[in-house]
């Protein structure tokens, strides 16, 4: 059971990662789902740094916790090690690196 203090610390530090994922949320290579392009990215994978949207949030779980794992922006917490992560990745970077082999202007299908 966790005393009151605890409650209060983890609040606190939940509300901070909260503001801290808004912020990079808002940031232009942020707004758009790393993989389909479309609006509104609300989940993000937190070992690969990049935000998507929550069609591609469940493709990303079907991969499996192996390869990617999803949070929520808005129901889910995080560790300071996972705001860390995201932090210093973020879909402009994550892109570059994890589609460098694709051919130039690859837009991916709905399938």
């Amino acid at each position: 059971m966790s005393t009151r203090q605890e409650r209060q610390s983890n609040k606190t530090q939940n509300d901070m990662h909260l503001q801290i994922l808004k912020e990079l949320v808002s940031r232009p290579e942020n707004k758009k789902c790393a993989d389909c392009k479309k609006k509104d990215s609300r989940w993000v994978s937190i070992n690969l740094g990049v935000f998507v949207c929550i069609r591609c949030s469940g493709i990303h779980r079907s991969i499996g916790v192996h390869i990617t794992k999803i949070r929520s922006i808005d129901l889910d917490t995080f560790t300071p090690e996972q705001i860390q992560e995201v932090s210093k990745w973020g879909n402009a970077k994550a892109n570059y690196y994890w589609e460098a082999s694709l051919p130039a202007g690859h837009e991916p299908n709905e399938s």
